[in-house]
């Protein structure tokens, strides 16, 4: 048996001067396929039905350890569901009745989908409908992959990259979901079987049809079919080819809907933006600087590069398999550069894009699960390349089977654990969102308002209204979400009286969102009316690391009674101040913040100063307000002021020694004018009535601002470091200014 060619062999690289020819398709002039052939075909029906046993295996393991129900592992679940439902009942991207319109659902093309299965099915079997059409396309997934390996290398290969994908364990979990992950794998497969079935007779016709709907079910997705629209432009100008004008609408076709979605955005809500993309993005977060948020792009690509190309774990697809995928790749360049290409930067392209998100290593890597089968079949390819290459017949046949045996044994162990892994999570799903939902249904009047930090669920089983405090479904909190407890509380704070919630239903710790900090506001009854204390052992959080529901990092879920008697009382000073209130500048509320230009200016770039809430009994009253923490000054426009007249500006002020008995100056700035300096201010450290060094939120003192720096009626006032550039640097956490004339 002679070898193939080397993987560098430019004689079957196509020259692009000839005119297409039937014979330039892998399958000579087989160019479609012949659809009862492929129904007779074994090894096709063989990875189906392989697919169809993994998935449901996973469904029965979750249903044994939730009773005999299945329970999605994650909450965004619902979310799905709930917007499905209101689509049923004729309330397109209405997230409840009459609620404003929201893009809280990631992926329009899936709600829509189940929007139209409600309209049949009772809601009940919503959930169950949503997993068996994750199934459905899992099945059809894994044959497009045998397919896609047989196109790009051989018969078997395409065989063992469909086996290898029905048993890859983090794939399993997302298409049995709930989610939207088997609905773009099987239309990133299907895409890219088409690309590559078109390609070498340069007309594309197949592959921009189905890339409408891929660019409408995910934004990777639309990312991939960037790249595999450029790849259709460089085939045709390589071929020399002008493609006929309908052939050109059709290739435009997929960038059009994706423009008419952002425009249905738009028209719809206000923005073209979906608001689970500014909750969770790095590019929203207030890094400070766009070097910090390019290092947490890569470092969040490198770290999920490392995890699915299995350079740190073997949990996700095998040891070793970006190493033996990059051979793969060079193997199809070796014959088929467009394609080659397309694959390499399409995968960058996706990576890229998944890490500019936050949250893009949660869910066990949702975003990326759906693109596991292109890699799973670029490794197996990788390993069909080294066997060629490894010598004679014989020893390459033993060095295929040796690796593909050692990628198959890791999938075999790794599926179980990845079933047990969404089973638990579930368990965890269960204790905690909809255990609160059940009870906010029962135990709560049907006009109750709840807010919630996890909006799936409740809306789902409580039938109440909701008020999203991360932002997916509710607007305007996404932002105030990002900038802390705050901002959190001050948007909370604006709502309309009848709009406020009168439940909170959140964490009582967590990191994700700052919802912990909430009963610093005064905002919650003494005591929650119920507590859910999670009750399952301790889970693995796997090689993504666990979401704080379902990993046991916040156990406790509190039901609280709303109190709003304190709103309000903040506005103003403590202590009576001489003379006449003309402007207040409040401190961590986004919105007062963007009216009297303030801004943080850090000394250090990376320091966090996002909002936080606190309060503070104060001459007989509740006081509760926001603030910010400074390292180093701030900046803010006074409004109103009468030209001539000295103002006093009244701050409160945390500027206590960050540690005690030191002395750091961190409570001293010093304060320009309209970018005149005016000396020093030493905020105050001491409240009347306290001793000094006793527990409190913040101080109250004042700054005289002379009549002659007092020129018109905006005064932009700039307080900093008293040495510029040098510590040791003002650290203090502000409140409230507030401008006395």
């Amino acid at each position: 048996m002679t070898r193939g060619p080397t993987i560098s062999d430019p004689a079957l690289e196509p020259d692009p001067t000839r005119p297409a020819d039937p014979a330039d398709h892998p399958h000579g002039d087989r160019v479609q396929p012949h659809w009862r052939r492929l129904l007779g075909d074994r090894a096709l029906l063989g990875v189906g039905a392989l697919a169809l046993l993994t998935s449901l295996a996973v469904v029965a393991v979750n249903l044994a350890h939730n009773q005999g129900r299945f329970v999605p592992p994650l909450d965004d679940v619902y979310i799905h569901l709930q917007y499905a439902r209101q689509i049923g009942l004729g309330e397109f991207l209405r997230y409840q009745p009459g609620a404003p319109r929201t893009t809280g659902a990631s992926s329009l093309l899936y709600v829509l989908l189940l929007g139209a299965a409600s309209v049949v099915l009772p809601s009940g079997l919503l959930l169950y409908a949503a997993v068996a059409f994750g199934i459905a396309c899992f099945v059809v997934t894994v044959v497009l992959v045998a397919l896609l390996g047989r196109e790009l290398g051989s018969r078997p290969a395409g065989t063992v990259a469909g086996v290898l994908t029905a048993l890859c364990g983090p794939l399993l979990w997302g298409v049995t979901s709930g989610m939207e992950v088997a609905l773009v794998a099987v239309l990133v497969v299907a895409v890219l079987l088409a690309f590559v079935r078109e390609q070498p007779l340069g007309h594309f016709v197949v592959t921009p049809a189905l890339a409408v709907p891929l660019v409408l079910t995910r934004p990777e997705g639309l990312v991939l079919v960037v790249v595999v629209l450029v790849g259709a432009v460089v085939t045709l100008v390589r071929r020399r080819r002008r493609p006929a004008v309908g052939n050109a609408l059709l290739l435009v076709l997929p960038l059009l809907a994706a423009l008419a979605q952002f425009g249905l955005y738009r028209l719809l809500t206000g923005s073209a933006e979906n608001s689970g993309v500014v909750a969770k993005s790095w590019l929203s977060r207030p890094l400070g600087s766009p070097w910090e948020v390019v290092d947490r792009v890569v470092t969040t690509a490198r770290t999920a590069l490392e995890l699915v190309g299995g350079l740190t774990t073997t949990t996700v697809a095998g040891p070793g398999v970006a190493i033996v995928a990059a051979i793969g790749l060079a193997a199809v360049a070796s014959r088929r550069r467009v394609v080659a290409g397309v694959l390499a930067l399409g995968l960058a392209g996706v990576l890229s894009a998944v890490a500019t998100l936050e949250t893009a290593l949660w869910h066990d890597g949702r975003y990326l699960q759906p693109f596991l089968p292109v890699v799973v079949l670029l490794a197996v390819l990788g390993v069909r390349a080294i066997g060629q290459a490894a010598g004679d017949a014989r020893s390459g046949r033993i060095v295929t089977t040796g690796l593909v045996a050692v990628l198959g044994a890791f999938a075999l162990v790794s599926a179980p654990t990845w079933a047990l892994r969404q089973a638990e999570q579930a368990a965890g799903i269960r204790e905690s969102a909809v255990s609160a939902a059940q009870w906010i249904k029962g135990n709560t009047p049907p006009d109750a308002v709840v807010a919630v930090n996890d909006v799936g669920a409740v809306a789902w089983f409580s039938d109440r209204r909701v008020v999203d405090l991360v932002g997916l479904t509710t607007p305007g909190f996404a932002r105030p979400a990002l900038e802390g407890s705050g901002a959190m509380y001050e948007q909370l704070a604006h709502l309309p009286p009848d709009q406020r919630p009168t439940y909170f239903s959140i964490f009582d710790e967590t990191e994700l969102v700052p919802v912990g900090d909430l009963p610093k506001a005064r905002i919650l009854g003494a005591e929650p009316l119920t507590s859910f204390d999670l009750k399952s052992p301790e889970r693995d959080a796997g090689p993504f690391g666990g979401i704080c529901q379902t990993a046991g990092g916040c156990p406790v879920i509190s039901v609280w009674r709303a109190d709003w008697s304190h709103v309000g009382n903040g506005d103003a000073p403590d202590y009576p101040v001489p003379g006449r209130i003309v402007d207040r500048v409040d401190v961590g509320d986004p919105a007062d913040e963007a009216a009297h230009g303030y801004g943080v200016d850090r000394a250090l770039v990376g320091v966090d100063d996002r909002t936080e809430v606190r309060n503070q009994d104060a001459a007989g009253r509740v006081v509760v307000d926001s603030g910010r923490h400074v390292v180093g000054g701030e900046h803010f426009t006074l409004r109103g002021l009468t030209p001539g007249r000295p103002v006093t500006l009244t701050a409160r002020v945390d500027a206590r020694e960050p540690v005690a008995d030191r002395n750091t100056g961190a409570g001293v700035v010093a304060v320009a004018a309209n970018g005149r300096g005016l000396g020093t201010w030493e905020f105050g450290t001491t409240v009347p009535g306290l001793p000094p060094g006793a527990e409190h939120s913040w101080a109250q003192s004042s700054f005289t601002i002379p009549a002659e720096a007092v020129t018109a009626p905006d005064l932009t006032v700039t307080l900093g470091p008293r040495q510029p550039f040098l510590a040791p640097y003002p650290d203090y956490r502000a409140f409230s200014y507030w401008a006395v004339q």
